[in-house]
C-alpha cells in the first residue's frame, strides 16, 4: 500500500521539477542575455571617465593640427558618449523587464533580436575603450 504512495510523490516531484526547467531556447536566450548584460556592467562605469575626458580635452581645442587631433578625439568620445545613452534606450525598449513567457514565434523574434544587441553591445564596448584610449593618449603628450 505504501509503494502506490511513493510512486505517486515521486512522480508529483519529477512533473514539478519538469515544467520549472527552461527550454533549451530559454537557456540560449538567458546565456546571451548575460553576456550582454556583462559587457554593459564593463562600460557603464567609464561614462564618468569619458564625460570628464571631454572636459579635459576642451582646452586643448584650436587650429592647430595639435588641436584639431585633440577636437577629434573629443568628437569620438561624444559620440562614444551619445551611442551609449541610444543602445540602453533602445534596449530598454526592445527587451522590457517582465515576468511572462513568451510564446515560441516570440521567442525566435526575440532570440534574434538579442543576439544583434550581443554583436552592437560589444562595438559600443569596443568604441567607447578605443575613444577612452585615444583620448587619454593624447592628453599625455
Amino acid at each position: 500500500m505504501k509503494l502506490p504512495i511513493i510512486y505517486t510523490l515521486v512522480s508529483a516531484v519529477i512533473l514539478l521539477t519538469s515544467c520549472n526547467q527552461l527550454s533549451k531556447e530559454e537557456q540560449e536566450f538567458d546565456a546571451i542575455m548575460e553576456n550582454v548584460i556583462i559587457v554593459h556592467d564593463e562600460v557603464m562605469p567609464k561614462m564618468t571617465e569619458l564625460s570628464s575626458l571631454i572636459k579635459n580635452l576642451d582646452p586643448k581645442i584650436d587650429t592647430t593640427a595639435v588641436g584639431k587631433s585633440h577636437a577629434k578625439a573629443q568628437q569620438d568620445l561624444k559620440d562614444s558618449y551619445d551611442f551609449m545613452m541610444e543602445w540602453m534606450r533602445d534596449f530598454s525598449e526592445k527587451f522590457p523587464h517582465t515576468e511572462e513567457k513568451l510564446s515560441p514565434e516570440k521567442m525566435a523574434s526575440q532570440m534574434n533580436l538579442l543576439k544583434k544587441e550581443e554583436i552592437e553591445v560589444k562595438q559600443l564596448r569596443d568604441q567607447i575603450n578605443t575613444s577612452i584610449a585615444n583620448a587619454k593618449s593624447l592628453l599625455e603628450k
